[in-house]
């Protein structure tokens, strides 16, 4: 058994030793990284002075008050906006109710229209007949003229002259 204890102690040995080794080999890891930055990044950097702080606040509220009357200028624009909005929307309401009278009143003078051209054709139907009637009445009238201009030949001798007086 003696072998086997001397086993398990040289592998608790060496364990142990590369265990030191990593964590040796870490620790130089970690010195040699730190020894690195400083040489990268120094720390020799210059104290901010007052008068380049101030100037700088002054800057800011330069730009500031500037912001606030681009701010400002905005706002009033956007009240203009508004203003003419609302006269846009007044002009189309009033422009809405002329258009919606407009409306009846065109369908009153269409109504009107159909009424006066119904009474047109009535009246040119009308026409059409009176014309038809004096044509009528014009080759009666000449019919008559012919017959009274030349007198009838009479077959008896009644002294009435064939006319019946009744022109």
């Amino acid at each position: 058994m003696s072998t086997g204890l001397a086993g398990r102690v040289a592998r608790k040995i060496l364990v142990l030793g590369v265990t030191a080794a990593v964590i040796g080999v870490g620790a130089g890891s970690v010195e040699l990284a730190t020894a690195w930055r400083a040489a990268s990044a120094p720390l020799d950097t210059s104290a901010v002075s007052a008068s380049s702080i101030g100037s700088a606040m002054d800057a800011q509220q330069q730009r500031a008050a500037a912001l606030g009357a681009d701010i400002d200028q905005a706002g009033r624009q956007m009240d203009d906006l508004q203003s003419a909005l609302q006269a846009a929307s007044g002009a189309m309401a009033a422009q809405s109710s002329s258009a919606v009278s407009m409306q009846g009143q065109i369908q009153s003078a269409q109504s009107k229209l159909t009424s006066v051209e119904a009474q047109l054709k009535a009246a040119q139907e009308r026409l059409a007949q009176l014309n038809a009637a004096a044509a009528r009445q014009a080759a009666l009238n000449a019919a008559a003229r012919k017959s009274v201009a030349a007198p009838a030949p009479t077959t008896s001798g009644s002294g009435g002259g064939g006319a019946s007086g009744d022109d």
